[in-house]
């Protein structure tokens, strides 16, 4: 009984959904940095996971050469001599094996990174906004149909 009238007052009320707000956020936060972490370090190395590192190693490929005309695009727009694009293909997308290990661990490290700033206050906002920067690249990557098979099909 006394329960129920101190859960109806109205200064607790507030209180609590405040309280809840923040913890709501606080485990967000805690979750969506542990769910990038575990991302990133997938991406980067396969002590965590060896097959999803595989796996992902192997679709690498794919982002590559999705990624690799936009790139060279951003260089012809931005009007980058070509040493400097091939420099840069180098350090952003591949070494020259077609493999696009580099363009993996890229993400891998930036997923690492803004996941380590959500978990700190003061640089959260600007790790969730390159976290949904990562994941718009990863949205435009991820339909973009494979070899002949069909977008829709699970095999």
């Amino acid at each position: 009984r006394s329960i129920a009238r101190l859960l109806s007052g109205r200064a607790f009320s507030y209180v609590s959904a405040a309280m809840l707000g923040s913890f709501v956020r606080k485990f967000l936060q805690i979750v969506l940095a542990l769910m990038f972490l575990m991302s990133g370090l997938n991406k980067v190395t396969d002590m965590v996971h060896a097959d999803t590192h595989k796996f992902l190693a192997s679709e690498a490929k794919h982002w590559g050469k999705i990624w690799k005309p936009l790139f060279d695009q951003v260089w012809k727009t931005a009007s980058v001599d070509s040493a400097t694009a091939d420099m840069l293909d180098l350090l952003l997308l591949d070494d020259g094996s077609s493999s696009y290990q580099i363009l993996m661990k890229n993400i891998g490290y930036s997923e690492i990174i803004c996941a380590l700033f959500l978990l700190l206050n003061t640089s959260a906002s600007f790790g969730a906004l390159f976290l949904a920067a990562i994941m718009a690249g990863g949205t435009y990557t991820h339909p973009a149909p494979k070899d002949d098979k069909d977008l829709f099909s699970c095999g």
